[in-house]
């Protein structure tokens, strides 16, 4: 009995497990339904509106619903299917569709006591990705584990290719070399000392015009007596003096010929046959010499030797020029410099330089051309003859070479081999397009500010400036020459040369120039050119717009005025005016057509002679309308367009 009713009990229970998933998949199966708020179209199918009177259907009249349609019983609310069909079978439409997504009703309350309601859609699923137990199935997979290798290598082959090739781009990029600094020799100025008066008396005025060295000229006659005790004592004295104030000192000598007790001389003498002797120029005795006149005196320039032979003879009576084209002549000079520098001179500047060489087998001397020769000079006159075969002869730039060699290896670099005078033809001096010396003296300048005033005086000084300058430029410098890699000039004055141009005039205009300043300190101290405007001058040259910047000449829109540039990029330019005109007709000078400079201009430092009202210095003047004083000058800032 039990047994039964256990059985029939189980049995029961499975019917109705089996009933309900047999009503469960009933229910999945049938469309399900939900409702939606009828639009106003469906409200009004029937005829019917707010404003119509209820008519009675069937005989009954019927009660009018509270919200005002005329809408039958359940018809507010229709029935749809869950596919969202109606039972005719029709497609379902756009809003049939959005009304089975499940709505968000969210009431936002404002302020006013205003409901806001916001109906959002229910976000749909995402499209997400591959499991990781998906993932996990290809992990192991040949094909995606070499892919993987493959970009694993590709990626750090890149990489090490990048870092690789950045290596060689630093490495071989032009390399930009840090400008130079320009040597004590470079900065400048170097004076000129007075001969006559005591080295401690210039010391003072020396150090006030912050010169950083001196020049000093030994006495023609002395320079082979370098190594005797009265000139060595003076040359220690003179290194001693200006060496307490860390100024250098430079010494002028006069290397083309040996007075008549010079040993090397009274071997020539004695010897016909040796190599003094052919450190001089002879001509037998019975023959008759060149037409070469002497320089420094009036008539030929053969003198007659004890050794009945004539010898040449063109500085003076008892000077005998040495062919230093030879080795013991080539030697002596060398003997010379080897002992200035060896008591502390730091400079050497040879005089005479074209003399140098002379052709020992040279014939007379043709007359100067016509177009070139002065008109006034006769025959006997010095200037009459072309002096081809005792000047600029070929192999000065080979014998400079040597020389300047030198002087560089004693001083380590720090010192300088130049000339005296205007070289002329730079080609000479020069070997493989390198000028061998350090400060070449060249160019018009110092001439044409001679002349003063004129109509075209700027116009021919600025063609002059920028001649000097793009010929030395063909030329490099040598080893320890300027930071440019160029020649660096000698921007010589005296006090001939402030004639019409005053000595503040002329120190302004000059000293930014690109070279160095030289000239006797009398100029300064007598010109009443102040101490301040000097060293206003020389911090201006330590700029690197001096140093190393461009340098451009200009005239006015009417070319009578002068004026130059200095400008390296990132820094302030230097514009440096002259007027050269004495008279009050103009005042005002356009430069603007200068290319980038602005249009404003700052006052920075006035000659002596400037005297415009209310313009000094931080004052700022227009770059069209740059007044001047006459016979004045002014330097200017300018801030660069470009």
């Amino acid at each position: 009995m039990d047994e039964s009713v256990r059985n029939s009990t189980k049995l029961d229970i499975e019917g109705v497990r089996q009933q309900s998933a047999t009503e469960a998949l009933r229910a999945e199966s049938e469309p399900k339904e939900s409702y939606r708020k009828l639009g106003e179209p469906d409200v009004n199918r029937n005829g019917f509106d707010a404003a119509t009177t209820i008519r009675a259907e069937n005989g009954h009249h019927a009660m009018p619903r509270e919200n005002g349609t005329g809408a039958k019983d359940g018809e507010e609310e229709r029935m749809l299917n869950g596919a969202g069909v109606e039972p005719s079978g029709a497609e379902p439409t756009e809003k049939d569709k959005l009304a089975q997504k499940e709505v968000e009703v969210k009431f936002i309350p404002s302020q006013n006591g205003d409901a806001r309601i916001d109906m959002e859609l229910e976000s749909q699923q995402a499209l997400t990705g591959m499991t990781k137990e998906e993932l996990m199935k290809y992990a192991n997979d040949p094909f995606w584990v070499r892919l993987r290798w493959l970009l694993f290598v590709l990626f750090w082959a890149l990489w090490g290719a990048m870092l690789l090739g950045s290596f060689y781009i630093i490495y071989d990029a032009p390399k930009c070399a840090a400008p130079v600094p320009l040597s004590w020799w470079q900065e400048g100025p170097l004076v000129e000392l007075d001969g006559e008066r005591q080295f401690a008396d210039q010391l003072p005025e020396v150090e006030r015009y912050g010169a950083k060295g001196v020049i000093y000229r030994l006495p023609a006659d002395e320079t082979y007596l370098v190594e005797t005790a009265a000139v060595q004592g003076k040359l220690k004295q003179l290194v001693s003096t200006f060496g307490t104030k860390d100024v250098k000192v430079v010494v002028d000598i006069t290397p083309n010929y040996v007075t008549k007790e010079d040993a090397l001389f009274q071997e020539a003498l004695q010897k016909p046959d040796s190599a003094a002797h052919s450190a001089f120029v002879w001509r037998e005795a019975g023959m008759k010499p060149p037409n070469w006149l002497s320089i420094a005196e009036e008539g030929s320039a053969w003198k007659n030797a004890s050794n009945n032979q004539y010898v040449l003879s063109q500085f003076g009576a008892d000077r005998y020029d040495l062919q230093l084209g030879e080795p013991a002549a080539r030697d002596k000079l060398k003997a010379t410099l080897k002992a200035l520098l060896g008591q502390g001179v730091r400079g050497v500047r040879l005089a005479n330089a074209k003399h140098l060489l002379i052709n020992r087998d040279g014939g007379d001397e043709a007359p100067m051309n016509l177009e070139e020769a002065d008109k006034s000079l006769t025959h006997t006159d010095y200037g009459f003859w072309t002096h081809k075969e005792t000047t600029y002869r070929e192999g000065l730039g080979e014998l400079f070479r040597e020389l300047v060699e030198l002087v560089h290896e004693q001083t380590d670099g720090e010192g300088f081999l130049s000339v005296t005078e205007d070289i002329l033809r730079p080609e000479v001096f020069a070997v493989n397009g390198t000028l061998q010396m350090d400060a070449p003296l060249y160019g018009n300048i110092e001439f044409d500010l001679r002349e003063g005033s004129g109509p075209d005086v700027a116009r021919k000084l600025r063609h002059d400036i920028e001649n000097a300058y793009r010929t030395i430029s063909e030329y490099a410098a040598v080893a320890s020459g300027a930071g440019s890699g160029k020649p660096w000039l000698q921007l010589r004055y005296d006090r001939a040369s402030l004639e019409h141009v005053p000595a503040s005039e002329y120190t302004v205009f000059h000293f930014l120039l690109p070279g160095v300043p030289v000239f006797p300190l009398d100029v300064l101290a007598r010109g009443n050119v102040s101490s301040e405007s000097v060293e206003t001058l020389e911090k201006f040259r330590a700029t690197p717009s001096f140093q190393h910047g461009l340098f451009n000449v200009y005239t006015d829109a009417n070319a009578s005025a002068i004026a130059y540039t200095r400008l390296k990029s990132g820094n302030p330019g230097y514009f440096v005016v002259l007027n050269l005109a004495s008279t009050d007709q103009k005042t005002t000078f356009d430069f603007s057509g200068i290319d980038g400079i602005g249009s404003e201009l700052t006052v920075v430092l006035t000659s002596q002679n400037y005297a415009v009202p209310n313009v000094g210095v931080k004052t700022k003047v227009p770059v069209d309308a740059v007044p001047l004083s006459p016979k004045s000058a002014l330097i200017a800032t300018y801030v660069p367009t470009k």
